[in-house]
């Protein structure tokens, strides 16, 4: 049967029901209910107190007198377990992986209280939708590894370990009786998941799995009740996010890069495009083996994917032709009157930037902007450090543009992709060494503090001449003034931007 994706209960067979929470975007999960006479198993609980507080009280206007004496978390995700400490006299099961994720689980801590920590804009988007109040981490009493049948009343349920795959310990919760699957995060329909864990591997063969079963009515983690044809597409796509991230990373392609070149034909009208980012890291950092590229790191990345392509966004500023561009070449000098006619460095031969065209609509700051430019572009700053720089002033201003143009003039310079997506976690990640960490630390301080703690000039200073650390200074103000002008105009991205980076 067809089951309307509204918020609130929904009975989906006899005594089985699914709570549903449109539009299934970041914590708007779903969660089940297992009913025998007056007992029952619930399956998850929400991502805040009042969330689950409401859920709850759902099921006693629609099973008055009913008790919840089981109540199984399907992983470790906060949306699906924080509002347990509601149900405080319940047997919680759940894997013994996802436990020892719970117990190691602090993040509903920092949504309570972010304080001064920088956050992700996925995370700031969250704090702005949900209240983190009053959660108390309420954990597993049971749990299990493989396989574990539970009776609810005369009821028969299985419980079905498949991961590490979204995560490190999900599991499919199996009613027989009913033909009914909850899936966990295992499933999203509507939308692009996010693969915290894996291997994709793993989450192929959970599908598998699924389409091997009695079952008719599938509940996802995320998304409407939907059949066994909704599972097979998933398949489909988490099969091309894997052939396409092992092909980018054989040929060397930045993460962010490898996102935005996949074909999502047959996927376009799903929800959360940008969370390919992660999908795609996580099956290089398998591949890497090292742990890299880090999911924190990567989630810094999310609002460059998001960012539109040339032709989605009409600019503010129209860009001048080319030819009117080039024609103020002869009012300059040298390197300056190259960049202005024809390109220089790795950029020679391509059409005039779109960031050169838009602020040539004032000639004459172009004309004085141009060689300040080339200097820095020229100067003291070794070229792997200057890119370090250029892409973290990038990330803290919020300029697609910029990211987009020196993640891959840091790639022809030597920084390595995971370096890249670095980048965006900043200066606390562990594998930047002291001289990286000093650089970056430098431009989160210029940019929240407009100065240098004594700390961070001390270690530039102890490698870094006068004049570098001068040029510094001046590197890190003007890619901000730089990223004030691109996103204040809605500077389209340049059209060969989309060509593979080894085009470049």
């Amino acid at each position: 049967m067809a089951v309307p994706y509204t918020l609130g209960l929904h009975e989906i067979a006899a005594d089985t029901y699914a709570y549903l929470q449109p539009n299934g975007s970041w914590g708007f999960s779903n969660a089940g209910l297992i009913v025998s006479g007056a007992e029952a198993l619930l399956v998850d609980t929400l991502f805040t107190v009042p969330q689950t507080r409401a859920m709850l009280a759902a099921m006693t206007r629609a099973l008055p007198g009913l008790t919840i004496g089981t109540l199984v978390n399907s992983h470790a995700d906060g949306d699906h377990w924080w509002g347990n400490q509601l149900l405080p006299d319940a047997t919680i099961v759940a894997t013994e992986a996802a436990a020892a994720a719970m117990r190691g689980d602090h993040l509903h801590e920092l949504f309570a209280a972010p304080g001064e920590v920088p956050l992700p804009r996925v995370a700031e988007e969250m704090l702005r939708t949900f209240d983190f109040a009053g959660i108390t981490p309420t954990l597993p009493t049971r749990t299990f590894g493989g396989e574990l049948e539970v009776a609810v009343g005369g009821r028969t349920v299985r419980l079905i370990e498949v991961g590490p795959a979204h995560t490190s310990g999900d599991l499919l919760v199996h009613v027989p009786d009913a033909a009914v699957l909850f899936a966990g995060d295992i499933l999203f329909v509507g939308g692009h998941p996010v693969i915290h864990s894996g291997p994709v591997e793993n989450w192929i063969a959970a599908c598998d799995l699924i389409l091997g079963l009695d079952v008719e009515a599938i509940v996802p983690g995320h998304g409407p009740v939907v059949g066994k044809p909704e599972v097979r597409l998933f398949r489909d796509y988490l099969e091309r996010v894997h052939d396409h991230a092992v092909r980018a990373h054989r040929a060397g392609t930045p993460v962010l890069q490898a996102a935005r070149e996949m074909d999502l034909d047959g996927f376009a009208d799903w929800a959360g495009p940008e969370r390919l980012v992660l999908n795609i890291g996580a099956v290089y950092r398998g591949l890497n083996g090292d742990g890299t590229p880090g999911e924190v790191d990567l989630m810094g990345c999310l609002g460059h994917y998001a960012t539109p392509h040339p032709g989605e966004a009409a600019p503010r500023v129209t860009p001048r032709p080319a030819a009117e561009i080039a024609a103020l070449a002869a009012r300059l000098e040298g390197p300056a009157a190259q960049v202005l006619a024809g390109g220089a460095g790795p950029l020679a031969g391509r059409p005039v930037l779109n960031v050169l065209a838009t602020i040539g609509n004032h000639p004459d700051l172009l004309v004085a902007l141009a060689p300040l430019l080339t200097q820095l572009a020229q100067g003291l700053i070794p070229p792997r450090e200057r890119e370090l720089v250029i892409l973290r002033t990038a990330h803290r201003t919020g300029s697609t543009y910029e990211w987009e143009h020196h993640a891959r003039l840091a790639a022809a310079v030597g920084v390595t992709g995971p370096e890249i997506a670095g980048v965006a976690g900043g200066p606390d990640h562990p594998d930047w060494d002291e001289a990286d960490r000093a650089l970056l630390r430098a431009v989160d301080e210029l940019c929240t503090e407009h100065t240098l703690s004594p700390a961070t000039w001390q270690a530039l200073a102890a490698r870094h001449s006068t004049p570098q650390l001068l040029e510094l200074l001046a590197l890190v103000g003007t890619y901000t003034l730089v990223a004030g002008i691109l996103n204040s105009c809605q500077v389209p991205l340049d059209g060969w931007l989309t060509e593979p980076p080894s085009a470049a």
